[in-house]
């Protein structure tokens, strides 16, 4: 049953043109709405056993309920029982295609190796045990310099736009969001052959709030975060990839004017509301972290950028930065590249070829190892 039914009609059922409709299933006093209200306030108070007990009674009652299944979905996760929660994120995605959160879950749970059913000991073959070897000697060696004390063990790469969000689009017709992907799950294929782990914020053409982007990145507990977009303008001339970091105030108008494109998608994101009154003491603590991260945002780009454009089959047009809010809220160093313009057409003719776009990834490659 569709949720917003349920909400409005409670115990009595959803109504249609034909009057009042009964649900099978459901005794006075114990409806599925009732039900899930109960299972949200168990997950609330992290009491995950009662919150999947209630929950898996709802579904059985309406398996026909997107919102019962996301937050059963969200109590197995809380159980630690990934194959379960994405079970059921799944269940809530095939009923409602529009639920982004579940969408997002699912993707976010299946990227993660899944346990086996059976755990089975198994000696290590004298390559694997070389491979690690060879991975710890790796490991070792991707230190950053110059005020850069962490390893950057862990990248979450993050494709712009998507879904009915289509980015900028170049006169013959190339979509930003279908190019960014592209980049985006090449770079993340070259990474599993390097020491590097890597995670995405979206693996095909759908939409990610900015917000969850950054919930993703600091959920995986990245070292770093890259955001991947292909940049536009109304002079058809400009060309070249430039890299970003975060800032209170862009370094430069050409910036700005950058960074108020990538946040215009904000609109569509449901915006959160604090009580009034309420002081946020994490947001607090945040905030004196945050400017340790751009300052080091600062120094990772620039040695980003004196890499990755030797590999680079574009321009380099330098580093810059601006108050990009995919950006903003991570809890890590992280920058966002423009590869290219679409709005150039000779840029847009390479972008539109799969051969180039892994040109990309392999010097992004290059300048993160």
């Amino acid at each position: 049953m569709d949720r917003r039914a349920f909400i409005k009609y409670g115990i009595f059922g959803a109504v249609s043109s034909y009057g009042l409709i009964a649900i099978p299933g459901l005794t006075f006093g114990e409806t599925v709405f009732d039900l899930s209200i109960s299972g949200q306030n168990f997950i609330q108070k992290k009491q995950f056993i009662k919150a999947v007990a209630v929950l898996e009674k709802a579904v059985t009652i309406d398996p026909e309920n997107d919102w019962a299944f996301g937050l059963l979905g969200r109590a197995y996760n809380g159980l630690g029982k990934k194959r379960e929660a994405v079970t059921a994120f799944n269940s809530a995605v095939k009923i409602n295609p529009n639920d982004t959160f579940s969408r997002m879950m699912a993707e976010i749970l299946s990227q993660k190796p899944l346990p086996p059913a059976k755990k089975t000991e198994k000696a290590m073959t004298p390559l694997e045990k070389e491979a690690i070897k060879e991975e710890k000697e790796m490991l070792s060696k991707i230190k950053s310099v110059k005020g850069l004390d962490y390893k950057v063990n862990r990248v979450v790469i993050d494709a712009g736009h998507g879904g009915f969000d289509p980015g900028a689009i170049g006169k013959n017709g190339l979509k930003e969001k279908d190019v960014n992907l592209d980049i985006a799950l090449k770079l993340h294929k070259r990474l599993k052959s390097s020491p590097v782990k890597s995670f995405l914020t979206r693996t095909g053409d759908y939409y990610v709030p900015l917000s969850a982007r950054t919930v993703t990145a600091n959920q995986y507990k990245a070292d770093l975060l890259v955001s991947i977009h292909i940049n536009a303008n109304k002079n058809p001339k400009p060309h070249g990839a430039e890299t970003y970091f975060c800032s209170e105030k862009a370094s430069s108008k050409e910036a700005q004017k950058v960074a108020a494109y990538e946040n215009s998608v904000l609109k569509f994101d449901t915006p959160y509301k604090k009580k009034a009154g309420y002081i946020d003491i994490e947001d607090i603590l945040f905030k004196f972290e945050q400017k340790l991260n751009w300052r080091e945002s600062d120094q990772l780009a620039n040695q980003f950028q004196n890499k990755f454009k030797k590999f680079l089959p574009f321009k380099s047009r330098g580093v810059h930065s601006a108050n990009f809010y995919v950006l903003r809220r991570a809890q890590m160093p992280s920058v966002l590249l423009e590869m290219g313009f679409i709005s150039n057409s000779a840029n847009e003719a390479k972008l539109s070829q799969p051969v180039f776009r892994d040109k990309i990834a392999k010097a992004i490659a290059k300048g993160l190892i």
